[in-house]
């Protein structure tokens, strides 16, 4: 059964574009792009004494990327087993061509062998042979690469790469390998080795009777042996380069797929015929009810009586996703948009500076990108996966730049308010510098469907460094509205919640990672109580700056289950009438980021079940 893989939408299931892997002696990472590169999983398979730990996060070329929330999972099986799992799950389930598939083995590489052989059972498993634009493959075997050809569909791959193949190199297996395929098979071939020597190249001389396979070789070298060049062909050429030796086809002739002619559009339906089509709801209803957004948008500019049909018919876009990011360039701020249709279809769109003469003021420029955002959301009746208001600040010229972007809290907010029916959507990430920016929009939600609140800091950095004053950040307001009370998952990061534990409403959540300014022994006793009594709550962790927490902890909720040297203390609690129990961990270690930073202590609190693994020694029934 697939693990990881669940956690892929059905969008981004049916929209894998690439696929990476990167096998070490203790661990595997799979990293699967989804419709474009700011769509991109990075899935790790550990190895955690006799279990697995999976761990799931999603990366995005926006600068607001903090909004991705990693998953994690503990196995009871060998992390190959489990990462195989996944793999065989994702390749009999694509049905689309993969830009590239990518396969690295790193360390010593001592389960390389059995993943190759599991991945060919896979891939001869399947019913099609899987279609891959490009397959690269770093530091294996020749024959390993080489066993996996062919099984992939022969009409669409067009190149493959070897780099730095486990040594010694066999060109005689290349050659083997190439002689096997069946007829169909027309790429380009690149190979990246450490040294070529004079038995190598009477074997590359024999790449030449390969042309009807290889549209154009190339073979990267760092060094030549001996008299090298001498004997090799003169159907190749051979030069030298700052980063060494590159042998390639002379005059390569490459296949050219001739253009097809384009068969004419006869079309003798008069304008007549077409108008009662587009200016007729009826009919129109049918058509749009099979298009999304971008499709309706287009349609819309057709003309007038177009533009009225739509919106008496109100179609729903389909909408999955909505982001806009303000990003700083060039000293302006640039709105840009970035939307994901319920099909997997994907647009970005930058809104650019009047330099670029597209507007005809500044503040046109501004209000586009809110305009369109009422535009394209105005008839959406279907909820959508998420919602983001953030921004993204790069480093200029080695300085930070602060900008302000309160505004567009504020227009959105204007827009949500002015819809017919609150928007749907399940998760909400905002940007944002106070708990005023994120009441302009989080009432305006549909209460009954929102899931997760994501409140994140509008910097990539931290703004004391660069002199920006950091004020507390307050929930008082935010805790009252419904919107709060029904979601199930809150995570908060980079600013200090300044509101006091016991006064942030949030023992109804069911997962919550907040960062807060101070935590106390009575905060800890008032979670623990009250999460004991809780029927949905899963996992909370709290980080904090500053801690009341002393020896009182002790006579609050009890001795802990393990103590290590006062730092680190563990406590068990059961359930009433449950097999689950809260696992406490409070860490009060000095812990360091990569920066050298010194980073919060935590409490984490969690739901765990009791198969009979662990909890050996008295433990406090509640």
């Amino acid at each position: 059964m697939p693990f990881a893989y669940d956690w892929l939408t059905k969008s981004q299931k049916t929209h894998i574009e690439e696929i990476t892997i990167n096998t070490y002696d203790e661990k595997i990472m799979f990293e699967l792009e989804c419709n474009s590169a700011s769509n991109v999983h990075i899935i790790v398979y550990e190895r955690n004494g006799i279990f697995t730990l999976i761990t799931c996060r999603s990366a995005q070329n926006l600068r607001l990327d903090n909004t991705s929330e990693q998953k994690e999972l503990v196995v009871p099986q060998h992390f190959l087993d489990v990462f195989l799992e996944d793999l065989e799950t994702v390749l009999m389930n694509q049905e689309t061509v993969l830009k590239l598939f990518h396969i690295s083995w790193e360390e010593t590489g001592i389960y390389d062998a059995n993943c190759v052989l599991c991945l060919e059972e896979i891939l001869k498993a399947r019913t099609s042979a899987l279609a891959v634009n490009a397959f690269l493959f770093n530091r294996t075997t020749v024959s390993q690469g080489m066993s996996m050809i062919r099984y992939l569909n022969s009409e669409e791959l067009n190149n493959l790469i070897f780099v730095y193949p486990l040594e010694p190199v066999s060109f005689e297996d290349f050659l083997e390998g190439f002689r096997s395929l069946k007829e169909g098979y027309r790429f380009i071939l690149e190979i990246h080795v450490n040294t070529i020597a004079r038995d190598d190249v009477m074997k590359i001389n024999e790449f030449s009777s390969l042309s009807g396979i290889i549209d154009k070789l190339t073979i990267n070298s760092k060094s030549l042996e001996g008299d090298c060049r001498a004997i090799l062909s003169d159907k190749f050429d051979s030069e030298e380069d700052p980063f060494g030796w590159v042998i390639t086809f002379k005059n390569p002739s490459l296949m050219k797929t001739p253009a097809k002619e384009k068969t004419p559009i006869i079309c003798d339906v008069c304008e007549k015929s077409v108008r009662s089509v587009f200016g007729n709801p009826l009919l129109m209803k049918s058509i749009l009810e099979r298009l999304e957004c971008f499709d309706i948008q287009r349609l819309r500019k057709v003309n007038r009586m177009v533009r009225e049909c739509i919106d008496t018919v109100k179609p729903n876009p389909h909408i999955e996703t909505y982001l806009i990011s303000i990003m700083f360039a060039d000293g302006s701020n640039l709105p840009r948009t970035d939307i994901e249709l319920e099909s997997g279809d994907r647009k970005e769109v930058l809104y650019l500076t009047l330099e670029n003469q597209l507007y005809d003021s500044d503040q046109a420029r501004k209000s586009l990108c809110p305009n369109d955002f009422e535009e394209n959301l105005k008839h959406q009746k279907s909820c959508i996966g998420e919602l983001t208001i953030g921004c993204g600040w790069p480093r200029e010229l080695g300085e930070y730049v602060k900008v302000t972007n309160k505004e567009y809290p504020f227009k959105i907010g204007e827009i949500l308010r002015r819809r017919e029916h609150p928007l749907r959507t399940r998760k909400f990430s905002i940007g944002c510098s106070s708990q005023t920016e994120v009441m302009e929009i989080l009432p305006a939600i549909d209460k009954e469907f929102l899931k997760s609140i994501n409140i994140l800091s509008p910097f990539d950095f931290k703004p004391e460094e660069e002199g920006i004053e950091e004020l507390p950040f307050e929930v008082d307001q935010l805790s009252q509205t419904e919107q709060w009370k029904s979601a199930e998952r809150l995570i908060f990061k980079y600013w200090d919640i300044a509101t006091p534990i016991q006064e942030m409403n949030i023992l109804h959540f069911a997962y919550l990672k907040v960062l807060v300014s101070n935590v106390s022994s009575q905060d800890v006793d008032y979670l623990q109580t009250n999460l004991l009594e809780s029927s949905t709550f899963q996992k909370f962790k709290i980080s904090f700056w500053q801690s009341a927490i002393d020896e009182s902890i002790h006579q609050l909720i009890g001795e802990p289950y393990r103590n290590f040297s006062n730092l680190k203390k563990v406590w068990y609690f059961r359930m009433k009438n449950t097999d689950y129990y809260i696992h406490i961990v409070l860490d009060m270690r000095d812990v360091k980021n990569e920066e050298g930073d010194l980073k919060p202590k935590s409490i984490i609190f969690t739901r765990v079940a009791n198969k009979g693994r662990f909890l050996k020694g008295p433990l406090r029934i509640c």
